[in-house]
């Protein structure tokens, strides 16, 4: 229906003085100044003629500059968000056809540089001799309300989320199950495009989508960070706090990895998931597609999911070391007399009298009981390789320099390695560098993803020492660091001699002790850049 144009008086211009009103209230200045203190604008809609008349304060309300309405009923609904324009109209023409109370809320439509405005607006018909000939009401502004509404929902669906995934922490003992909940809940929760959790892998540089909402499938399983070329993941890291970006295109801090490009993410919030002694075991992050100004509740519900992660890991971890203990007890009481016997009859062989025979045979098994020390007094958990070292070297770690990321072994490779240490300063000391008096060991290792999975890299280096020959024979020491490493880790031993000194580089596969039941592919786990 064609709607002319409608005159916009001011509140002052308005009958002053008729009967009605003076029952209402004597005063119609106290009213009008009243109304304009409360921000709530008047109306009044004259429906025989379709001119409409404003209070001077429905411009402000709906976020107009002062004399821009431009008298159309059309720009009224123009001023609608789109998304309410059709149920703002279908309640005004319900409320003329039954003559019921109109009441509506809507959203005015968007304006740069203005937050969303929400208007509540009420108002009756009223009829002569039946037919509706006039709507009256007022309107205000409701924004501040909505927003605390707003709030309350989501801190109360927040609340019934963390509340929920901690129960399913407690129940569930398959960490993948309770991860795909995680993410899913989150995503639902805030809402968000895309959430993942990204395992903090072996030598604390390379970052894993462990599980993931909204991703490519062929991410999920794959390395998409890296802490020693990703900006973004360096400061996720030693973030204190959760780390938010609004647009990753303006970001100065970092520049956004690649598979954030490719996703087409806007805004996100990424916080590091640490248990309670400290150790990180990953990130959680989300993104959004479109530009997301996050709440000020929204990290705390991001940290607050966070520890419920790390705490389910280090409580599953907790279980399979008890399982753990249960099995090695019954297995490693057995083997420990039978790797014994083995160990002394070896010694013996190569051995030329009862005094070598002793020296080397309580050196060896000093080895493994330093190294099973080391395991029992961590509760059976992954030790440092670090600490390894620094046992096995106690005597020469003034003359010993290391240099490598944070790596943990498991059990078993601990006591394989720890005997091929062992070996290695055994033979140092004799021959090597350590039995000079300026002799230095310099030792490095790294970790890389490969297509068999996480690699230690480790390198044993002598300087300083006697220029190395390699040996007419292979000692019963030599076999033993290939014995263990090549069949016992199915890793690979590559040794140097020359003039500089003795050096050996041993490869070894690495598991992932931080984080339990793995499931991964180690085929994907290359980077998808």
């Amino acid at each position: 229906m064609d709607r002319p144009g409608v005159k916009n008086t001011t509140a002052a211009e308005l009958p002053r003085a008729d009967e009605t009103a003076a029952a209402f209230f004597p005063d119609f200045a106290t009213v009008s100044a009243a109304l304009e203190a409360g921000q709530i604008g008047v109306w009044s809609w004259d429906i025989a003629t379709n001119m409409v008349t404003w209070s001077s304060n429905v411009e402000t309300i709906h976020g107009l500059t002062s004399g821009t309405f431009d008298n159309t009923y059309a720009f009224f609904e123009r001023d609608i968000h789109k998304d309410d324009r059709e149920r703002v109209v279908e309640a005004l023409n319900e409320a003329l056809r039954t003559g019921r109370p109109y009441w509506v809320r809507y959203r005015a439509a968007p304006r740069e540089n203005r937050e969303e405005c929400w208007i509540e607006a009420s108002g009756a018909v009223i009829f002569e001799d039946g037919a509706a000939v006039r709507m009256v009401g007022i309107c205000h502004d409701i924004t501040e309300r909505i927003k605390i509404q707003e709030e309350l929902r989501s801190r109360a669906k927040q609340q019934e989320a963390l509340a929920q995934l901690g129960e399913r922490a407690l129940a569930e003992t398959d960490i993948e199950r309770l991860l795909n909940d995680v993410v899913s809940t989150v995503a639902l929760t805030l809402p968000v495009d895309f959430v993942k959790v990204l395992e903090l892998m072996p030598g604390d540089n390379d970052l894993l989508l462990r599980a993931g909402f909204g991703w490519k499938a062929d991410y999920v399983g794959s390395i998409v960070m890296s802490k020693e070329r990703d900006d973004y993941a360096r400061l996720i890291l030693d973030a204190a706090v959760p780390v938010i970006t609004a647009d990753f295109a303006s970001e100065a801090r970092f520049a956004a990895p690649q598979y954030l490009h490719s996703h087409g993410c806007v805004s996100g919030m990424s916080t590091i998931i640490t248990g309670q002694d400290g150790r990180a075991y990953g990130v959680l992050g989300v993104c959004t597609v479109k530009r997301r100004e996050f709440s000020e509740r929204d990290p705390s519900f991001v940290v607050a999911v966070a520890n419920l992660v790390a705490g389910a890991i280090q409580r599953r971890q907790l279980e399979q070391r008890h399982e753990l203990m249960i099995r090695e007890l019954r297995h490693r009481s057995g083997n420990l007399f039978s790797q014994l016997l083995a160990l002394f009859s070896q010694t013996a062989r190569n051995s030329r009298n009862m005094a070598e025979l002793m020296s080397n045979y309580q050196a060896r098994v000093m080895a493994l009981a330093n190294a099973h020390r080391l395991i029992t007094e961590a509760g059976w958990k992954s030790t440092s390789l670090k600490d390894l070292l620094r046992v096995v070297l106690g005597p020469f770690l003034d003359r010993t320099t290391f240099s490598g990321p944070h790596v943990d072994l498991e059990a078993d490779p601990m006591f394989s390695l720890s005997a091929a240490l062992h070996e290695l300063a055994s033979n140092a000391v004799k021959h090597g560098s350590l039995s000079r008096p300026k002799g230095r060991l310099e030792l490095s290792w790294t970790t890389a993803p490969t297509s068999g999975g996480m690699m230690l890299t480790f390198d044993w280096i002598e300087r300083n020492g006697p220029p190395a020959r390699r040996p007419r024979r292979t000692g019963f020491g030599s076999r033993l660091i290939n014995l263990v490493i090549e069949r016992q880790m199915s890793g690979e031993v590559h040794t140097t001699y020359a003039r500089e000194g003795f050096s050996m580089r041993m490869i070894v596969p690495l598991t992932h002790a931080r984080w339990p039941n793995r499931a991964v592919d180690a085929a994907t786990q290359s980077e998808n850049a």
